[in-house]
């Protein structure tokens, strides 16, 4: 053999040698000193049946292992008890651990582990710090775990735990997620995880298959008390609850700033959601790093509850299923006024409630949502007192809605935001069999403030809206109107009541049209056929519009039931058409009004007994034309617009001033 080589030879020969001693030698300091070391240098007893150490490879591995903390009671350690079957290491950084007391290792295997953990107490005075470690790889071959707080509540458990993870990374930046990983697999039962300081995940099983998540049994749960949680938590505006009887996810992906999954299917989940009352305390904590997207999820036959901090509903829907495709929140969704996108959705549902507010429920019985479209059956405004107990609640006059619609269909919906501010597009807005009942009592004070026109309240709101087409469809619509020395309110009634409204815009688009028509046919008290012209303009500072139509054939005894309790008079005869057209702005109203009537008479009521007064009636009928002329003259009306009343008060006003210039004989 050459010199040059030989000598090579015997240094690697040297080397491996050494290596080899060292190995036996640690192998048996191990076999000899670790018990000692172990019963003496650390705050458990541990025992093994068997022990080996391979220097060379960073392999350590145990069999039949128990542990016991010496001091069970002592709150300053973590209290360990428990069993492993076996216990495997490899790829140890043995001189790492020695040289910068740190851990690291390629994986860790645990057979059969049996363990019971107490954690220790918090400690917020400076000392030394937790051991760091970094192990890439984990393994549990059918473990039981029950790991608690130093206060004795339950942190983590699970029963008959299969896992392995690959390529577990952690990471302490607070606004990220807490670990990443390349995959995973787990089976357990009787899962327990306590997720922060308020609410903890439970399961009755989980499993994974071919990368298919499965979770049976799923419950989010509060860990507190809702008066202390509310008390204690005051920058959460929410406490919530979530069940389920099954949950699956494909392809769920973590990483440090990425939560993913595919295909998620929720099955039979209940949500309930219970709102503070006080306000929210909020902090200045900065956005979350990390991003969220789910590419496909499914929730089958869901229900919901929201409720108030007095346990009452303010919402719920007895069942619904909703399908959302690429939702996405991430750190620049986050800076919009919607702080997620998405593809599209799909949500159905039963059996729809809302507390509307002081005054009113809404309910539906069903409903159909997508991005572009709306459907709603069986809406219902519900009024949550009577009258009588609205009257007095009000402290001044307001109107009491009950409203109720067969159907409501909003199509061509297009929405988005622009300067913080909405753009919303609807092309038609369709309501079928509306029955609209809308009761005012005189009792309460007048309301002072302006009601404003419907061309200024458009154009006061904020945003851009446009609606198309608007139709209100074989409806009904009954105003009634209560004074305090009536004997009953007053009603008007309008029935197969159909709208088109076109342009309904709020003149925020520039160039764009703002003129708004509206055309309406019905029936006047049920009896006689009626419609209308109407129109303003969005644009149009004075608020000018114009309102023209016609009433035909209408028995005067069809009045009655709004002018006997309002008027304390009663009429018959015929008025075979009332036509007018009228224009108008914020301050006056003008125009042309026409009358032919035939047998017209009135009879004056006593104000108490409802009985007629026969002199008065007679009087009266001596001012009041009796018939007509065939072809009778348009009279001009004026009025003059009280700014605390309403439009159709404003209209009104002209009808009667045309009324008086009509029928009266002399000027009054």
């Amino acid at each position: 053999m050459k010199k040059t080589l030989k000598i090579p030879l015997i240094i690697l020969g040297s080397f491996l040698a050494l290596v080899l001693i060292i190995n036996i030698g640690f192998s048996l300091w191990l076999k000899y000193k670790l018990p000692d070391y172990l019963k003496n240098k650390t705050p458990y007893q541990i025992t093994y049946e068997s022990l080996t150490v391979e220097i060379l490879s960073g392999s350590i591995s145990a069999t039949q292992i128990k542990i016991k903390s010496k001091h069970p009671d002592n709150l300053e350690s973590i209290s360990l008890n428990g069993t492993l079957g076996a216990l495997n290491i490899s790829r140890l950084g043995i001189i790492e651990f020695l040289k910068n007391n740190r851990i690291e290792a390629s994986s860790v295997k645990l057979s059969k582990p049996n363990l019971f953990i107490r954690l220790s107490k918090k400690n917020d005075k400076p000392g030394k710090e937790p051991i760091p470690f970094t192990i890439k790889n984990i393994e549990i071959d059918n473990g039981n775990f029950n790991i608690k707080q130093s206060d004795s509540s339950q942190l983590f458990s699970a029963k008959n735990l299969n896992l392995d993870v690959r390529n577990l990374s952690l990471n302490k930046n607070p606004d990220e997620l807490p670990f990443a990983l390349d995959s995973y697999t787990i089976t357990a039962k009787d899962l327990f995880f306590q997720l922060g300081n308020v609410y903890a995940l439970t399961a009755s099983s989980i499993k994974t298959n071919n990368g298919k998540l499965d979770v049976a049994d799923f419950e989010m749960k509060s860990l507190v008390d809702f008066k202390d949680w509310e008390r204690n938590y005051r920058s959460q505006r929410s406490l919530f609850g979530i069940k389920s009887k099954n949950l699956t996810f494909e392809e769920l992906v973590f990483n440090k700033t990425k939560l993913s999954l595919k295909n998620a299917q929720i099955l039979n989940p209940e949500f309930i959601i219970r709102n503070r009352d006080n306000k929210v305390v909020k902090n200045n904590k900065n956005k979350s790093g990390f991003y969220i997207d789910f590419q496909n999820v499914d929730i089958i036959n869901g229900k919901l509850s929201v409720m108030k901090a007095d346990g009452k509903k303010s919402m719920s829907i007895a069942s619904f299923n909703a399908n959302v495709k690429s939702f996405l929140t991430d750190s620049e969704t986050s800076k919009n006024k919607v702080p997620f996108t998405y593809q599209d959705y799909e949500i159905s549902g039963h059996r729809f409630f809302y507390d509307a507010g002081k005054y009113y429920t809404i309910d539906l019985s069903s409903f159909d949502l997508t991005p572009q479209n709306t459907d709603l059956k069986n809406f219902k405004l519900n009024p949550k007192y009577s009258r009588t107990e609205f009257v007095r609640m009000i402290p001044m006059e307001n109107d009491l809605f009950n409203i109720s619609a067969n159907r409501i269909q909003l199509s061509g919906l297009k929405w988005k935001y622009e300067e913080d501010q909405p753009d919303v597009l609807l092309k038609n807005v369709k309501l079928t069999q509306v029955d609209a009942n809308i009761f005012r009592s005189k009792i309460p004070k007048d309301n002072p403030k302006e009601k404003l026109l419907y061309s200024r309240l458009l154009r006061n709101l904020k945003f851009p809206l446009l609606v198309e087409n608007l139709h209100l469809i074989n409806s009904k619509l009954v105003y009634e109107e209560d004074k305090p020395d009536s004997n009953g309110p007053g009603k008007i009634l309008f029935t197969n009541f159909n709208m088109n409204v076109k342009n309904l815009n709020s003149n925020k688009k520039k160039g764009a049209d703002t003129k708004v028509p509206i055309l309406i046919n019905c029936k006047f008290m049920d009896v006689s056929p009626m419609k209308v012209n109407w129109n303003f303009d969005t644009a149009n500072l004075r608020d000018q519009f114009t309102i023209a139509g016609y009433i035909n054939s209408l028995p005067a005894d069809d009045i009655n039931p709004f002018i006997k309790p309002y008027m304390n008079v009663t009429a018959t005869g015929t008025i075979n058409s009332l036509r007018f057209d009228f224009r108008g702005n914020n301050d006056i109203m003008n125009g042309q009004f026409r009358i032919t009537h035939k047998d017209l008479k009135v009879s004056v009521l006593d104000k108490d007994t409802k009985e007629k007064k026969k002199l008065l009636s007679a009087v009266a009928n001596l001012v009041v034309k009796k018939d007509s002329k065939k072809f009778p003259e348009s009279v001009d009306i004026y009025v003059e617009r009280s700014k605390d009343r309403s439009f159709f008060n404003f209209y009104w006003k002209g009808i009667e001033d045309g009324l008086k210039k009509s029928l009266l004989v002399i000027k009054i």
